[in-house]
């Protein structure tokens, strides 16, 4: 994927280290690693589904500037199963002893910089590994699913899973950048797509009136091109280019707004777990079969039934869900 127009940069505490656009993949992130995270060691971390479809690109793309720059980088790859069962305690391990074999000559060290090419899973797993290994290293977030775009790639939560529970066990870890490549979204599944928009329409829910009401009124061609076939590929999504960009800015922007506000939630950001009290207990009991956005919808009606019920809601303001 080659990019030749300067994307949209969102700032994060302090830092524009959130850049969307369409056609990121590829050249434009090898540059600016090159450029803005340098590292003599890259390590592309990514699921066995994603690898064959998006590594040997990358690794061209990461051959030619790194030529062109007459650098001496080095990029690594390893690959996970894909699925919620491989953020565990036993992935992480397999992973660091990975990192850490004599077989990485030289061995990845504390100036290394992971790349984490997935979903909310390598996301959550990956950042969790770069927070610990060697004290904490340095790693750059590349979301590839919209939950995971809007959401769980943005404000350095990290976790894997336990017996007892979800995301029990982790750090806030904040990614030296993030990649939002908007062309991901063309092969994802209409189940995932609509996975993810839950997440929209919750920050929207909470944050954006005007955003809500553009939603709504966006809503049937966007259905409407998210249920045509993945295999389109680029022409899949090519009537609502502008309108997915608007959308996943909008909630970007307002993530990003209230991280910066309150990185370790102390407060203000407790707003963007709205669904997710409710949602959770659904997903602890209905996961693998329920999807956690599919949750979180469940969760937002029923929250909002709540608060209108306590009397915290306006009855027409609940109707809109």
């Amino acid at each position: 994927m080659n990019h030749t127009a300067e994307p949209t940069k969102v700032p994060i505490l302090g830092k524009e280290n959130i850049v969307v656009d369409y056609n990121l993949w590829g050249t434009y992130i090898v540059h600016d690693l090159l450029t803005n995270v340098p590292s003599a060691t890259y390590i592309l971390i990514t699921d066995t589904n994603l690898h064959d479809k998006y590594f040997p690109s990358f690794e061209a793309s990461f051959s030619e500037v790194n030529a062109q720059q007459k650098s001496n980088a080095r990029l690594l790859k390893y690959r996970i199963p894909p699925g919620e069962t491989s953020k565990s305690r036993a992935t992480k391990a397999d992973l660091e002893d990975w990192l850490l074999s004599d077989e990485r000559d030289p061995p990845c060290d504390t100036k290394s910089v992971i790349i984490a090419l997935g979903g909310g899973v390598i996301g959550d797993m990956i950042g969790f590994v770069a927070a610990t290994f060697k004290r904490g290293i340095r790693f750059v977030q590349v979301p590839t699913s919209l939950l995971a775009m809007v959401d769980s790639s943005i404000g350095g939560k990290t976790a894997i899973d336990t017996p007892a529970g979800k995301n029990l066990i982790g750090a806030f870890w904040q990614p030296s950048k993030i990649y939002i490549d908007l062309n991901f979204l063309n092969t994802l599944p209409t189940r995932e797509f609509i996975n993810g928009m839950a997440e929209v329409i919750k920050t929207a829910a909470i944050w954006d009136e005007e955003e809500f009401e553009r939603l709504e009124s966006n809503a049937s061609s966007v259905m409407a091109a998210i249920r045509t076939s993945p295999e389109l590929g680029d022409q899949r999504l090519s009537t609502v280019r502008s309108i997915i960009k608007s959308l996943v800015l909008g909630s970007v922007k307002v993530k990003a707004h209230v991280v910066s506000a309150d990185e370790r939630e102390g407060g203000l950001r407790n707003l963007l777990n709205f669904g997710h009290s409710i949602g959770h207990a659904y997903e602890g009991i209905l996961t693998p079969q329920i999807l956690h956005g599919e949750c979180v919808s469940i969760g937002m009606v029923l929250e909002a039934a709540l608060a209108r019920h306590l009397g915290v809601l306006d009855a027409i303001v609940s109707n809109g869900f």
